[in-house]
């Protein structure tokens, strides 16, 4: 499974907030590790949702384990709701890596890559921030740690998403919408039909 992940990538980000659209935020319905399906961005009384993208295999994502954790315990009580999204592992695999790393939060199959094509992901670990909405109010990395992929910080100087969280919560708007999440790539097929030619090196 290693050649779905290249290596560090800093994404692309559009300049606007970026609306979800193909019939609103409860249209989307994922499976979870139990087979229960789930409108994770459907109005259920949230004041936010954090979808944070992630894959059994990135050495980033699996370092932020403890403060995914931290963080899904500290906002749960203020009204935001947490998945963790899995875009093309196995059921058993998504099971184990949730067990090994205590994962703390529901786990969503998206192997059609609904919410990363709709929130704009493209990285693992990254951290989407969704209002009732449906709008993304952050898109990012979840603090600055990793520097680049092998290098990484004790400590973060800046928690992009606390702060992203904290904002929408006080009912004010993020600062820093989007930032560069360093991580493993997010593997997208290519359209079918592409007439374009592959770029070599």
């Amino acid at each position: 499974m290693s050649h779905r992940f290249l290596g560090v990538i800093i994404a692309v980000w559009s300049l606007a907030v970026t609306p979800l659209s193909g019939g609103g935020p409860a249209a989307i319905s994922l499976k979870d590790a139990s087979g229960k399906l789930v409108e994770p961005l459907a109005r259920q009384g949230q004041k936010a949702t954090v979808l944070f993208f992630l894959t059994t295999e990135c050495p980033i994502g699996n370092l932020y384990s403890p403060e995914i954790n931290r963080i899904v315990g500290h906002y749960k009580e203020q009204g935001v709701t947490c998945h963790a999204v899995y875009t093309h592992e196995t059921l058993a695999e998504i099971k184990t890596h949730q067990r090994e790393y205590k994962l703390s939060l529901g786990a969503l199959l998206d192997p059609e890559l609904k919410l990363a094509r709709l929130t704009g992901a493209t990285v693992t670990p990254e951290a989407c921030v969704l209002g009732p909405d449906g709008k993304v109010l952050y898109r990012g990395r979840i603090d600055d740690r990793a520097v680049k992929f092998g290098t990484v910080r004790l400590e973060p100087r800046v928690r992009d998403l606390r702060l992203a969280l904290d904002a929408v919560l006080a009912g004010k708007p993020v600062a820093q919408k989007f930032t560069k999440p360093i991580g493993c790539y997010i593997s997208f097929p290519e359209p079918s039909g592409s007439s374009l030619p592959k770029k070599s090196n």
